[in-house]
């Protein structure tokens, strides 16, 4: 449930704080004042992309804070609440602000999210109603959606296990279709691919093969090079009058005659004969890499022709060779997917034959459960619309055989007959926008037990419905704020005067700039804003009156 609510800097609003009633709220005001805004601050919180958001003052970010009290322990205890809520926490906090440049940033519980969470999160806290659910009320592609969400968690699984069978089927499919479209060049195909796996295979390609060639192609090529080096590094180390073995053994015998004087210089002779050993392992290295010099034009041009080889390949079939093996793999895989189509496609048809008859089962239960939610759905949807003054309504779900698709093989269509002796016809071919709204409104009452969300926002549900239809439009919404905290935006009395908490939205000019204001109304005030909205201007003495009348009734 939405407890309150903060805005600041936000389109026309200069800084609001608003808290809810936990049933019926209802914002009206004149054309324009800015009704609208709240809702819009309200899916900007939720997450969604407003791309009319900007804030009032440039200097400024816009920011709205949404503040909400959970009674559903399910969600409290939710995978998706949990990062956010502590053991017994029932308050969820959303937040967001949006600078001047258009860049948002969000929180859930002072937890910094980005704004695909807060929608995830927004849309399991409130339902906002407008013309896009009209829409999707009159096309029957979201019908099958709206029966399923009435069927309950019980058709979840099915669909789940549906939807599993669907995608290894279509999987196979794909497979049985590649294979036919490979077949239709296949000879000349193959012909291609059996002469790379063997312009590959002759070179018997090595990992590792090509940087050691290179290694050995550079100490071939250096070889005169490396081998004056050695020369003068042995030299320098052990062969010279001044060599560094001879300083060594000089130095061994000046050690020798300390360590004699002073005899707690020993530790150092342990040191010297590590200094001896490394040099000694360092020419003995050094002789063994120069004996290994030698230099061999055969094996020069060898080496220089396989390199020349490899880059050949690496240029038709990729850039190193781990991409020509990978190539390699791929090409034998296709030549054999070639060579051996018709036991491809008869092991793809055995696969389907196993698969097919499972879905087609589960697709048939899924059926079934759609017809019997429909039946359901008849009874509540002819009982709401009832209440709603079409008295002589048949409404009808019916759940058609379609191709295998997502959902299963059913198309399901709402059909309606609003008056006595009119046959069943879909909904978008006769219903007018008034009856939208009622078919709507009734479509929301009978799913309001299957969806856990608290609170419910109407934009615009009032369209195209006259004021004897608001006094049975506002019971309805009465009736669901009974059971679901409801938020609408109304310019009928009718629906106006049943609200637990009355918003009256105004605009005025502040320093320059215009400000949309919401203040609560009660008393005489509610009086005076509900005669305005009766008399299309200033209240009269008569409209005043019809206005008590009219709470009086909603009250008795």
């Amino acid at each position: 449930m939405l407890v309150e609510l903060h805005i600041e800097n936000f389109i026309l609003i200069d800084r609001i704080n608003i808290e809810f009633s936990p049933r019926m709220n209802v914002l009206t005001g004149e054309t324009g004042a800015g009704k609208s805004i709240l809702i819009d601050a309200i899916r900007f919180v939720l997450g969604e992309r407003m791309d009319g958001v900007r804030a009032r003052l440039k200097d400024k970010s816009a920011f709205v804070e949404a503040v909400f009290e959970i009674e559903d322990e399910t969600f409290l205890r939710s995978h998706l609440m949990e990062p956010y809520l502590e053991k017994n926490d029932t308050l969820l906090i959303l937040r967001r602000e949006q600078n001047a440049e258009g860049k948002s940033r969000a929180w859930v519980n002072q937890r910094m999210v980005n704004i695909s969470a807060l929608k995830e999160i927004g849309t399991s806290l409130i339902d906002i109603h407008g013309q896009y659910d009209h829409q999707l009320l009159l096309d029957p592609a979201s019908h099958v959606e709206m029966i399923d969400r009435f069927a309950g968690e019980g058709l979840e699984s099915l669909k789940e296990a549906y939807g599993a069978s669907y995608d290894e089927y279509q999987a196979l499919v794909f497979q049985k279709a590649e294979l036919v479209s490979l077949e239709a060049g296949r000879e000349r195909e193959m012909d291609l691919l059996k002469y790379q796996i063997d312009e590959i295979e002759r070179v018997e390609l090595e990992s590792g093969e090509e940087e050691g060639l290179k290694e050995e192609h550079n100490r071939l090529a250096n070889s005169e090079k490396l081998h004056e080096y050695t020369a003068r590094l042995l030299a320098v180390l052990d062969e010279d009058e001044t060599a560094a073995s001879s300083t060594l053994q000089n130095a061994h015998r000046e050690l020798m005659g300390l360590i004699k004087l002073d005899p707690s210089l020993e530790t150092l002779k342990s040191d010297y004969e590590t200094v001896q050993v490394g040099l000694n392992e360092i020419v003995r290295t050094i002789r063994d890499y120069q004996e290994g010099l030698s230099f061999d034009q055969g094996r020069l041009e060898e080496i220089e022709k396989r390199l020349d080889l490899i880059e050949h390949l690496k240029r038709k079939y990729g850039g190193s060779v781990s991409e020509i093996q990978h190539f390699f793999s791929q090409a034998k895989e296709k030549y054999d997917k070639l060579a051996n189509t018709a036991f491809y496609a008869k092991e793809i048809d055995q696969k389907v034959s196993q698969i097919f008859p499972k879905m087609k089962q589960i697709a048939s239960r899924l059926t079934d459960k759609r017809k019997k939610s429909g039946s359901a759905l008849k009874k509540v949807i002819e009982s709401e619309l009832k209440d709603l003054e079409i008295a002589h309504v048949r409404f009808e779900c019916q759940v058609h055989e379609a191709d295998f698709g997502l959902s299963g093989k059913d198309r399901v269509e709402f059909m309606i007959s609003l008056n006595l002796g009119q046959p069943l016809l879909p909904l978008h071919k006769i219903i007018s926008a008034g009856e939208v709204s009622r078919v709507m409104l009734a479509m929301k009452k009978a799913l309001m037990n299957i969806d856990p969300i608290e609170t419910l926002i109407f934009d615009e549900i009032d369209a195209n419905i006259g004021g004897r239809l608001g006094s049975v439009t506002g019971k309805k919404l009465k009736e669901i704020s009974d059971e679901r905290q409801v938020l609408l935006i109304t310019h009928l009395p009718q629906i106006a005067s049943f609200a637990d908490k009355h918003f009256k939205v105004s605009k005025r000019v502040h320093d320059g700039q215009t400000v949309t204001e919401y203040s609560v109304i009660d008393g005489e005030d509610k009086v005076k804003e509900l005669a305005q909205m009766m008399s299309g201007k200033e209240e009269t003495e008569i409209s005043k009156k019809h206005a008590r009348d009219m709470l009086n009734r909603v009250s008795s």
